[in-house]
């Protein structure tokens, strides 16, 4: 009995740490992502504006991330399913900024949603 209350134990620790870093990696993405459109924006670019609303969809949704992650201590199914939206829309968002923070975001979700 304490070995499974200890793998639960560790599971919810593993899908907070890999959430909150699939977030800030996310944050990173997007404050890439926000240099870039604002480069592109002082160059004239076109299309530089749109580079940047990205950046900020990016950045909202690294930010539901770490609020699933923490979330997930409370509500396994439906943490887990807020981690996956927020990874599909940070990797919609910032496509190749963003894979590392998807990815990690992704993975948190599905383990919570196994856990459950």
């Amino acid at each position: 009995m304490y070995m499974f209350r200890s793998l639960i134990l560790w599971a919810i620790v593993l899908n907070m740490v890999l959430g909150i870093l699939g977030g800030v990696f996310g944050l990173i993405g997007a404050i890439v992502a926000f240099f870039i459109g604002s480069l592109g924006t002082a160059f004239g670019a076109t299309g530089a504006s749109d580079v940047t609303g990205l950046g900020a969809s990016a950045f909202l949704a690294s930010i539901v991330g770490i609020v699933g992650a923490v979330y997930v201590t409370k509500n396994p199914k439906i943490g887990g399913i807020i981690l996956i939206i927020s990874a599909i829309w940070l990797l919609i968002s910032i496509s190749l900024f963003g894979l590392l923070g998807a990815a990690l975001l992704g993975i948190a979700g599905v383990i919570a949603l196994i856990r459950n």
